[in-house]
């Protein structure tokens, strides 16, 4: 059958009209992540915003450079705030302002109070009356005695309880207490307060932000509390004072090799609550969340997005 060469050429140009306007719709992809899709752009991503009114977007959650773009919507936690801790720059927010209980994430303060007020080689006996008041997996026996920098450890890695309350009691408990509130709000966490040393209590309240402002503070000021929360398992021999112990971080992120230190918490008024820094794209990176219902997933997620942004 005979086709002229017009009728081809009307078709050729027909054709390429419809491959534009396919390569125009799809210039633009569409990610589904939980119930609703996020629209990400094709295009390299824009430098972050550095205006005020992105660090105080309150309630408003926010990534990238706009308030339109929701982060991963099926992140659980009531609050939650990620930026970069030598900068200060805040890349994703919900609630930052909101306060929650912070359950065991209390011991990063516990160790900063203990480290400033107690000496590292003073020795802590274990008492029946810490271990009734927070009894946990720590294994401890009353009337083992321990140096406050072997304390810190299974209070830092595996959450003791028994270790936050014997630091605390080893000198005037009520004024140990005052100091940990004194010493958030000197760091620059106004919304902090502190009833435990071990974050049982719901009284130990604080906010995401407030927690980001301890990771700035831990990250230039107490690497050394950093560095214990990052060890993996620490073993402490048998002496003459006490057993030997095995302490495990319970740190979901522990073994990665961008993890720069944290903490976990969980009670059930807190739900799951956690601080992870992480070396992101060379970039030191605090992402804090509060009221989680997995605290893991919710972290990945949002590092997840970060990674996209920086």
């Amino acid at each position: 059958m005979y086709i002229s060469r017009k009728i081809i050429a009307v078709w050729v140009v027909c054709l390429a009209l419809i491959l534009t306007a396919v390569f125009v719709r799809f210039s633009r992809v569409t990610y589904k992540i939980g119930p609703f899709p996020i629209i990400v752009s094709t295009a390299k991503e824009k430098s972050l915003p550095t205006s005020q009114s992105f660090y105080d977007a309150g309630n408003q959650e926010t990534v990238g450079n706009s308030t339109e773009k929701p982060i991963v919507p099926v992140i659980s936690a009531r609050a939650y705030i990620a930026g970069n801790v030598t900068n200060g720059q805040i890349y994703a927010t919900k609630n930052p302002n909101l306060i929650l209980p912070v359950a065991s994430m209390s011991k990063l303060i516990t160790a900063v109070a203990a480290t400033d007020r107690l000496s590292l080689s003073g020795k802590v006996t274990v008492t029946n009356q810490e271990l009734d008041v927070a009894s946990d997996t720590s294994r401890f026996v009353a009337g083992e005695t321990f140096s406050v920098l072997e304390l810190l450890y299974p209070m830092l890695l595996n959450s003791s309880n028994v270790a936050a309350e014997a630091l605390a009691s080893s000198t005037n408990r009520a004024a140990f207490l005052e100091s940990m509130t004194a010493y958030a709000k000197e760091i620059g966490m106004p919304k902090t307060f502190f009833a435990d040393p071990s974050g049982l209590s719901s009284q130990n309240t604080s906010t995401a932000r407030d927690f980001f402002t301890l990771s700035k503070y831990l990250y230039k000021s107490r690497p050394d509390i950093l560095a214990i929360s990052r060890k993996s398992v620490v073993f402490i021999a048998t002496t003459t004072a006490h057993n030997s112990h095995f302490f495990y971080s319970i740190h979901p992120f522990v073994t990665d090799d961008e993890f720069l230190g944290g903490k976990t918490g969980h009670t059930d008024a807190a739900g799951d609550t956690m601080l992870t820094m992480l070396r992101i794209n060379n970039q030191p990176i605090a992402i804090v969340v509060l009221k989680s219902d997995n605290r893991y997933k919710d972290t990945k997620l949002i590092v997840e997005q970060i990674r996209k942004l920086i």
